[in-house]
């Protein structure tokens, strides 16, 4: 690796805005759309990424997200670069928590940031979304280390279609399961030096305070963490790094916490929390 928002941050600068979605990657939408759906969420059909020779469905919290992601064309996949060759390589071996991606309101400064820090980056470029009405969603993105898919950084999104309009196509699902937001995600990295490099200087985010390598961006909170039981390093000796669990809000709980089986949800750590 080369070298939340709370108010303030490194450099003055503030613009990554909130916790935007997470990527989990999955064989196809349809068994995906299935198992989802049996775990207790709404899942909407999301739509094709012409560019990039994907199809998504949706589990929409808010703003915030699940985004089921699966490579239909993978010449295509693999003719637009690194962005889609590495996740048609994730799924030709596994299905699982892939990436996670981070609002903010000006990419060109997180372009910048990453330079500084010497990270090579691709955009900001162009992207959209046709979904099943025709209705065609828009945005920007950079995406560090030209990809995002397990590694021990986000890619960045800026929408162009306004949030209104999103949550008008994509309401808010009604998830049988109580879950009603993403409260925060472990993320395992090799070098934790690295890390906070890339996050506090390159990316403009202050520590929470709680932890030396946390960060808090608009009630989300991201654990940056070396690996330190056996389950956690296989997970980086097989995969190397990136996200690791997922955190959902779930109020109406009965207990603490509740984990969902991987296997259930196709590969990825969910783990259910009343806060």
């Amino acid at each position: 690796m080369q070298p939340g928002a709370q108010g303030s941050a490194a450099g003055g600068r503030v613009v990554i805005s909130r916790f935007d979605h997470a990527v989990i990657a999955v064989a196809d939408i349809e068994s995906a759309i299935e198992a989802y759906s049996a775990l207790g969420f709404e899942v909407a059909a999301g739509g094709r990424h012409p560019s990039l020779g994907t199809r998504n469905a949706i589990v929409r919290f808010g703003l915030d997200y699940l985004e089921l992601l699966a490579v239909e064309d993978a010449d295509q996949a693999r003719a637009r670069g690194s962005f889609g060759a590495e996740l048609a390589d994730f799924l030709h071996k596994d299905t699982g928590l892939v990436g996670f991606v981070l609002a903010s309101s000006k990419l060109e400064d997180e372009a910048a940031g990453l330079a500084n820090i010497g990270l090579a980056h691709e955009g900001p470029f162009a992207m959209d979304r046709e979904r099943p009405d025709g209705r065609v969603l828009a945005w920007r993105l950079v995406v560090p280390g030209l990809s995002p898919w397990r590694k021990p950084w986000p890619f960045l999104i800026e929408w162009e279609t306004p949030d209104a309009d999103r949550l008008s196509w994509d309401p808010i699902g009604q998830h049988a399961n109580g879950v009603t937001g993403i409260s925060g995600m472990e993320l395992l990295v090799e070098d934790i030096d690295a890390a906070a490099t890339l996050y506090e200087t390159g990316l403009g985010l202050s520590p929470s305070g709680d932890t030396a390598h946390s960060y808090t961006i608009d009630g989300f909170k991201l654990d940056v963490s070396e690996p330190s039981d056996p389950a956690m390093i296989d997970e980086l000796e097989h995969w190397g790094p990136g996200p690791y669990r997922l955190y959902l809000r779930a109020p109406a709980l009965d207990c603490d916490v509740i984990d969902i089986d991987p296997e259930r949800a196709l590969g990825a750590r969910l783990r259910l929390t009343k806060a």
